[in-house]
């Protein structure tokens, strides 16, 4: 059980607390696919899988779980210099190169996910304005199977102003083992959870008012 501030995570609740305010500021909505007040408190460790379409996206992911210690998977070239790096470790970015098999950052996160912490991804990768949820990798999945913890999908609705409600759309929880029972997965089971996470993923996305009017 964590408390509910720490001091050596305290970077990371001043952040949370910064959040917490920024709720009303932004009128933050979350929903369900369904349209309804999403009500769950994710308990342990558990992966939060957002869409990426802006530079903000991290920071609205952080402040839809105020209430709760995250940590974030960040390219190398956001992390920037000492200064910004530091700030950023502060508040639970994890490091990673995008270019190469970073094993040290993957069990980093994996760690981190074990300990009861969320974690934030972006399985499109970078930045992706299409939107495309066949673009989803299977890091996520692989991730959440060796930490055995839940892939919550959720969809950042992109506000149309500044001045517009935040909305996100957050989706069933994606739990490895209710596809995959063996202590070692095959291709073909990575491959059935992450096509149940791209379903999940689609459910959410197909939710957002914005898209439906860009559609027609």
């Amino acid at each position: 059980m964590h408390k509910l501030f720490d001091i050596r995570h305290f970077p990371m609740d001043m952040a949370r607390v910064i959040s917490s305010a920024l709720v009303p500021v932004l009128r933050m909505r979350r929903l369900t696919p369904e349209g309804k007040k999403y009500s769950e408190k994710i308990k342990g460790g558990a992966i939060i899988a957002a869409n990426h379409t802006s530079f903000l996206d991290p920071f609205i992911a952080g402040i839809a779980f105020w209430y709760r210690r995250m940590y974030m998977l960040v390219a190398e070239i956001v992390m920037g210099g000492p200064v910004r790096s530091v700030f950023l470790k502060g508040v639970g970015a994890i490091r990673i190169d995008r270019n190469a098999a970073d094993v040290e950052a993957i069990d980093t996160a994996i760690s981190k996910l074990r300990e009861g912490y969320l974690l934030t991804v972006f399985p499109q990768g970078g930045i992706q304005k299409d939107n495309d949820v066949n673009d989803i990798k299977s890091g996520a999945v692989l991730m959440a199977i060796r930490a055995g913890v839940p892939i919550i999908p959720m969809h950042i609705i992109e506000r149309r102003h500044w001045y517009s409600t935040q909305t996100v759309i957050i989706g069933r929880a994606i739990n490895p083992s209710d596809y995959c029972k063996k202590k070692i997965p095959s291709i073909s089971d990575i491959k059935n959870i992450t096509d149940a996470l791209i379903e999940e993923f689609t459910r959410c996305q197909s939710a957002d008012p914005v898209k439906k009017v860009l559609e027609k």
